[in-house]
């Protein structure tokens, strides 16, 4: 220890008794108070005294050596100080180490005075206790340390703002987060780093709620690192006790994969997967709030419905792989074609629609259409090509509908009759479709109510031999009766045998009825030869049509020599088109003989016939009406009489109606003919009376005693 700083031992000063008392409350306070002068050493007790361990003999150098190296050292260093400055304060940390006898004092704050009026030097100690104090400031300080690191590792960055929304203070990782400096970030500064599209949005919002005190949120894009990054912004005011805010605290917090999450559950919410177009759901929005908004600004709303042709034969051709590739190569030249402004969805399957805003004539839809029709083209997948084509139903609001549901079931029809007219075809709606479908709605419950009701009938078509003149056998053609008697041709019920519980309960009827009939003939032992059933695309589309067929057969001991099932290319060209070709595959197996009808007024016939264990082709009744004037007409039978002829087939020839269409087609060869010069349908129990009587009745020199009423012919086979 310094020479000046030596302590002098002296005796204890006895204080007085007023002083005692003093310096008993000093001690109550926890204050000790010692001096240091000429006169010794003054250390009174006090309850502080006997926590330190000072007791009336104690010297200075005793007390010192107490305090410990560490708090000795605080304590000099002190003393240096106020002897030049006269005051200084140290503060020394307390442990079992330092105090020689057990205490419970962990602080003391300790103040030095020097003081030398006159030759003598004089110090003054005034030790007071702040355990408790220094307990309050560690807990303060491990409190703000733990508020430290909650928000440092929060994933929301915290700010403060002023009354009037310029930022004070931030984060030092807000910062980092963003790549500005403090002084870059003040204020306004974080607008820099705002994406340009959401600056006028935020910055509205942020200013009217400064104005109205409200919170808000909102959702921005943040430049960070390079990149923007989708930020959530929240904040919130601080108001005094008038009610005035004084500032604000908020939060800015990185949403930037939940929004992205949220995008793309919205895109596939409205969107279709497979060509990126707006789906059904989201159209039918958009097609309600532009009909909402049409009367505001007396303009009209063009709805195009748009139906791929021909896309079931590629996707039974070439698979669906194949039909997917052509509906994403369709939808993007659907996109290009259609204006900028308009809406385009894929609806579902092969069908398309376009949302035209703001038209004021019909005839601007129908340029867009004309645009759609210009897409055909050919598509080649997997080393075949086929031709694509579309057909497009227009409607237009208000004209064609009050609302989005009936504008869409009106432009549907039209749609629906472009598609019959022959498909590749533009079709406005009209009153008139709507009537069709009326009577279409109306055949289908019509042939279900004859269904359940008992009246469906079987009527038998002769079929003759053109060389001979000889019965070949029947053609079994489907009837109904209405409530009235009338019996009527299928043709009055053909939208039914589309509707596929109706089809199919129809085909079931007529089986019945006809397997009914042939066990009748063959027990009054009739030569009928041959029964011709038409199936329906529907009957042959069931996967146990043919385990029907023939499970009845043998029910009722039916020869498969006895009957003959007649298909129309329908059966194999469209959905289930599978499903169709397996019950060909199934009749053949079990050498039921398979009869084309309609043949030459399809598309696919040709393509199809190779590949297809077909015994009998039927030349269609449109082309034997004009046989005799027709050069085109003649040449397609001549040319599918020959075919046929080469095949190894029978070739039967439908709607003869005159003896110049009986004779041109047995002089090219025709096999088998059909129509009203040879014989009408006609009903059942008549078969057996004109069996016996055929020649007569060919000559026309007899007639059945009773028959039904006539009905007049379309075709024989119509809708079976």
């Amino acid at each position: 220890m310094p020479e000046n700083h030596r302590l002098i031992e002296v005796q204890t000063i006895e204080p007085t008794r007023h002083g005692s008392l003093i310096e008993d409350e000093l001690g109550a306070a926890g204050i000790h108070l010692v001096r240091v002068g000429a006169e010794g050493f003054d250390a009174p007790k006090t309850a502080l005294s006997s926590k330190l361990g000072i007791g009336p003999d104690s010297s200075a150098r005793n007390i010192f050596r107490q305090l410990g190296t560490k708090n000795r050292k605080h304590l000099l260093s002190a003393m240096i100080v106020a002897r030049k400055t006269a005051s200084a304060t140290c503060k020394l940390e307390m442990s079992d180490d330092t105090v020689k006898k057990p205490g419970d004092i962990q602080w003391l704050r300790v103040h030095v005075r020097f003081d030398q009026s006159d030759a003598h030097a004089r110090w003054t100690f005034v030790a007071v206790d702040i355990s408790g104090e220094q307990l309050a400031l560690e807990n303060l300080k491990a409190e703000e340390e733990h508020l430290r690191h909650i928000v440092e590792y929060n994933p929301q960055l915290p700010w403060i703002a002023d009354a009037n929304g310029q930022i004070i203070d931030f984060t030092d990782r807000w910062l980092n987060s963003t790549g500005m400096s403090r002084n870059e970030a003040v204020g306004e500064g974080w607008l820099k780093k705002t994406h340009p599209d959401d600056i006028e949005r935020v910055g509205g919002t942020i200013s009217r709620c400064h104005k109205s005190g409200e919170p808000f949120d909102e959702t921005i894009r943040l430049e960070v690192n390079g990149t923007y990054r989708w930020m959530r912004a929240r904040g919130y005011p601080r108001r005094d006790e008038n009610g005035n805010v004084v500032c604000w605290y908020g939060y800015t917090e990185d949403v930037h994969e939940k929004v992205l999450i949220d995008q793309q559950i919205l895109w596939d919410a409205e969107h279709d997967s497979l060509t990126g177009l707006h789906n059904r759901a989201y159209f039918s929005t958009k097609l309600e709030k532009a009909i909402k908004a049409a009367p505001a600004n007396l303009k009209k709303v063009a709805l195009l419905l748009v139906d791929l042709d021909n896309f079931k034969q590629v996707n039974d051709l070439m698979g669906h792989v194949a039909g997917d590739d052509l509906i994403r190569k369709f939808a993007e030249a659907l996109r290009a074609a259609a204006p900028a402004d308009a809406a385009v969805a894929r609806l579902g399957g092969d069908e398309f629609a376009i949302l035209l805003n703001g038209l004021n004539e019909v005839s601007e839809a129908v340029e867009v259409a004309e645009a759609i029709l210009r897409l055909q083209g050919n598509f080649d997948f997997g080393g075949r090509s086929v031709t694509y084509h579309a057909s497009v139903g227009i409607g237009m609001f208000p004209e064609h509908g009050i609302d989005a549901n009936q504008l869409l079931r009106h432009t549907d029809l039209a749609l629906y009759k472009a598609k019959s007219n022959g498909r590749a075809q533009i079709q406005v709606f009209a009153k008139e479709m709507l009537d069709d479908m009326q009577e279409r709605v109306a055949m289908v419950n019509r042939a279900r109510t004859a269904a359940r009701e008992g009246r469906i009938l079987a009527y038998y078509q002769p079929k003759v031999c053109l060389r001979t003149r000889k019965l070949a056998g029947f053609e079994a053609l489907l009837r109904w009766q209405d409530n009235l008697g009338k019996i009527h041709a299928p043709a009055s019920i053909y939208a039914a045998f589309d509707e596929k519980t109706v089809a199919e309960l129809l085909g079931k009827t007529m089986i019945s009825h006809i397997f009914d009939d042939i066990s009748s003939w063959k027990s009054q032992g009739l030569e009928f030869h041959q029964v011709a059933i038409n199936a329906s695309p529907v009957e042959m589309r069931q996967s146990d049509f043919v385990t029907r067929l023939t499970d009845e057969m043998k029910a009722c001991d039916i020869a498969i020599s006895e009957i003959e099932i007649e298909i129309t290319e329908g059966v194999f060209i469209g959905t289930n088109a599978d499903t169709s070709r397996k019950s060909i595959d199934q009749l053949h197996k079990a050498g039921i003989p398979l009869a084309l009808d309609d043949f030459g007024t399809g598309y696919a016939s040709l393509s199809h016939l190779r590949n297809l264990p077909v015994s009998t082709l039927k030349i269609d009744r449109s082309f034997v009406q004009d046989l005799a004037d027709n050069t085109s007409d003649f040449a397609i039978v001549s040319a599918i009489i020959a075919m046929g002829k080469a095949s190894g087939m029978k070739v039967v020839a439908e709607g003869i109606e005159n003896k110049t269409q009986e004779d041109l087609l047995t002089d090219l060869g025709c096999d088998i003919g059909q129509g009203f010069l040879l014989g009408k349908p006609i009903p059942a129990h008549d078969v057996a009376w004109l069996i016996e009587h055929w020649e007569e009745y060919l000559e026309r020199n007899v007639q059945p005693p009773k028959w039904a009423i006539d009905v007049p012919m379309r075709r024989a086979n119509d809708a079976n």
